[in-house]
């Protein structure tokens, strides 16, 4: 009898022991682990806005020796039509950061409202054309004085602009167009000015450059930072949206040409094969073809002009008579302005020339005051549109409330319940989140708490109102209470069946002793 004691007590002690270890875990069986993390939504909103607006057309062979309107020129400079070359709308083509979307042709939903004057704006003016600064003002005649100074927009006028392409980089680049999309010659020009003042009459192929070899501003570029400055450059909330964009002064392939009787840079073989009757086909290129930053360099700059190749791009053609968005025409306007983008150089004379705006003329030589259109390049992170970029529904940029995405893990027990928001950070208010439980029978939401039905583990998932969203790993493992009476049962039942068992024996024994 004395060793069926003993063998009752050691099953016991083990049941017990098992039980009371258990029950020392239940404190540590509730674990919440707040992995919260947050994803931006990377999507450019932007360019996601403009794609929808616009049906994104193809690119077709020898597109460019033709004007957006589909006039050319043949090898006797008479001018003709295609009407299989009409183009408008949004292209694609590459740049230094990806894809770059252009618009082309005589097209009307790129108007966009940006920034504003953020002082009284003053300009100089003579003859009906406004000057950037008094030192342009007597470039063009010496009469020119203070007196001409006068106030052309008040504080806190809007300022529109037209959208040249989204970048490969995401940005939109911009060129002005003054202060109403329904403008006038001098509205749609920041000013005017020569493009160079050189050496007295004397220019040298330097001057050409938006720089010059030396790092020197020529003077086109002095006259488009002095209007950035004293404009968008003052506010701290719109200059912080302008980037330092590429802007591209071509002086690459510099050569003698023998049909001009002078020297040519590259844009020349590039842009300018009517001369040739289109042995090659015009190809222009949103890659500058010098990469560095010297004279004639891809310059990183806040405020700088259009390219040649942009003209092209937009439309335009050499020789050739064309309404573009860039040189609407038809309008009656005289928008001719500087490009920054060399064409031709004849030694040591006043001719040298940098492509003009409207290409039909082409070449405008250095001392000859033009209008002047800055161009910028705009951030669009964290931006959307509005509006639908009609001359009456401008867009606008708007910032917006990027979409983020939270997660967290949370492991509770069968019955018990734990706040929602405990999942996540504690001050990250959860209000309004409409929830989603993928498999209801593990787990459920309820008055804000997350409450354990069963074994298993499911996913939680949220939105609020602001579109971000809510994941919640959600593991629901059994009761330690409910756990530890069912082995104290168990533990009794053995207890039982090994009591009754050693009993038995011990009497079987007995019995057979005693006979």
């Amino acid at each position: 009898m004395k060793k069926v004691k003993k063998i009752l007590i050691v099953v016991l002690i083990f049941v017990v022991t098992l039980n009371v270890n258990y029950l020392g875990m239940m404190d540590k069986t509730v674990i919440v682990k707040s992995d919260e993390y947050k994803e931006g939504n990377t999507d450019n909103l932007v360019l996601n806005k403009i794609l929808s607006d616009n049906e994104l057309k193809a690119e077709i062979p020898h597109m460019f020796n033709y004007a957006s309107n589909g006039n050319y020129t043949n090898s006797d400079h008479d001018e003709l039509n295609n009407p299989n070359y009409i183009t408008n709308g949004l292209y694609s083509s590459e740049d230094e950061d990806g894809t770059t979307y252009y618009y082309r042709g005589n097209i009307d939903n790129n108007y966009i409202q940006f920034g504003e004057y953020e002082e009284d704006y003053y300009v100089y003016r003579y003859n009906d054309i406004d000057f950037v600064t008094l030192t342009s003002c007597k470039f063009y005649r010496q009469e020119c004085t203070e007196n001409n100074r006068i106030l052309k927009y008040k504080k806190g006028t809007p300022m529109y602009f037209r959208i040249v392409r989204i970048n490969g980089d995401g940005s939109l680049r911009l060129i002005y167009n003054g202060i109403d999309t329904n403008v006038t010659d001098n509205d749609i020009m920041v000013g005017h000015s020569a493009y160079s003042m050189g050496s007295g009459s004397v220019y040298y192929p330097k001057h050409t450059g938006y720089m010059y070899d030396n790092g020197t501003d020529n003077f086109v570029k002095k006259e488009v930072d002095t209007w950035y400055n004293n404009t968008l450059g003052q506010s701290n909330i719109y200059d912080g949206k302008v980037l330092l964009g590429r802007y591209c002064s071509d002086s690459s392939g510099y050569r003698y040409d023998e049909i001009i009787n002078g020297n040519v840079f590259s844009s020349y073989d590039r842009l300018g094969q009517a001369e040739t009757n289109f042995v090659k086909d015009n190809a222009p290129s949103f890659i500058c073809p010098d990469t560095s930053e010297s004279y004639g360099g891809d310059y990183r700059l806040k405020v700088g002009l259009i390219t040649a190749d942009e003209l092209v791009f937009a439309g335009e053609s050499v020789g050739v008579s064309v309404s573009s968005y860039l040189n609407p025409e038809e309008d009656g306007l005289d928008l001719d302005y500087w490009s920054m983008t060399p064409s031709l150089f004849r030694n040591n004379r006043t001719d040298g020339s940098v492509f003009s705006s409207s290409l039909y003329s082409s070449n405008v030589v250095l001392n000859y005051s033009m209008g002047l259109r800055p161009v910028i390049n705009v951030s669009t992170e964290g931006m959307t549109l509005t509006g639908d970029g009609t001359i009456d529904n401008p867009y606008v940029l708007e910032e917006v409330q990027p979409n983020n995405s939270y997660k967290g893990k949370v492991t509770i027990e069968v019955g018990s319940s734990v706040d929602d928001i405990t999942a996540f950070e504690e001050a990250l208010d959860l209000n309004g989140v409409t929830w989603t439980v993928n498999d209801s029978s593990i787990a459920k939401i309820e008055n804000g708490k997350i409450i354990g039905l069963k074994n298993g583990t499911t996913v939680i998932t949220g939105v609020d109102a602001n579109g971000n969203t809510y994941e919640i790993e959600v593991t629901v493992i059994s009761n330690p209470v409910t756990n530890s009476a069912l082995y104290i049962g168990i533990g009794l039942i053995l207890i039982l069946i090994l009591g009754t068992g050693v009993y038995i024996t011990y009497r079987i024994k007995n019995v057979v002793k005693n006979n």
